[in-house]
């Protein structure tokens, strides 16, 4: 039989332990309990199932039910978990597990809206970025583009870079000053 608990976590005692009574000779009794797992416990042993209908709490502190009524407001004792993934000492990726969650019903139709909003929105999303694109391809057409080498120690240039800089002083304007002995120093 199912039993449903409003808590995630609930121990019912059914039957208090007795420690053994060596001088009378009374041997111990075993705590009997049920622990809710997530706020569901399954019993299959019949006179449990009969020890927990008789137990004050039945009815108020859990019920016997196929479906959990409780599902939406229990509130879970595992705590939101951050596991953060290092490569090279530099995080990677993070996953947030634990918490709170929706329940099934409730993911589904979440799931529902968001694929039906990422229909509607992506024809004006791929339109846009297509504008972008041919406007930035426009853009450097109109423009000389200024090639930056990057030398690294121990290789050679693909470039040969007198050819990069007498484009790069060819594409920069002569700036027009007064003083000629100026003039003759920048060039």
């Amino acid at each position: 039989m199912k039993f449903i608990s409003k808590s995630s976590n609930l121990l019912v005692v059914l039957r208090p332990g007795l420690p053994a009574q060596p001088l009378s000779g009374m041997p111990a009794k075993p705590t009997i309990s049920v622990r809710f797992k997530d706020g569901i416990a399954e019993i299959q042993q019949q006179e449990l199932i009969d020890m927990m209908i008789a137990h004050p709490g039945f009815n108020n502190d859990f019920v016997s039910a196929d479906v959990d009524p409780y599902a939406a407001q229990r509130k879970f004792n595992e705590p939101t978990h951050v596991i953060t993934e290092m490569k090279f000492g530099t995080p990677v990726s993070k996953i947030v597990s634990g918490g709170t969650q929706l329940p099934l019903e409730m993911q589904k139709l979440v799931q529902e809206m968001a694929v039906n909003l990422a229909k509607s929105m992506l024809p004006s999303m791929l339109e846009s970025a297509l504008k972008e694109i041919v406007k930035v391809h426009e853009a450097t057409k109109e423009k000389d583009v200024v090639v930056r080498i990057k030398k690294k120690p121990g290789r050679k240039p693909k470039v040969k870079i007198t050819e990069v800089v007498e484009t790069i002083v060819e594409s920069v304007p002569v700036a027009e000053t007064e003083n000629p002995l100026a003039q003759e120093s920048v060039s």
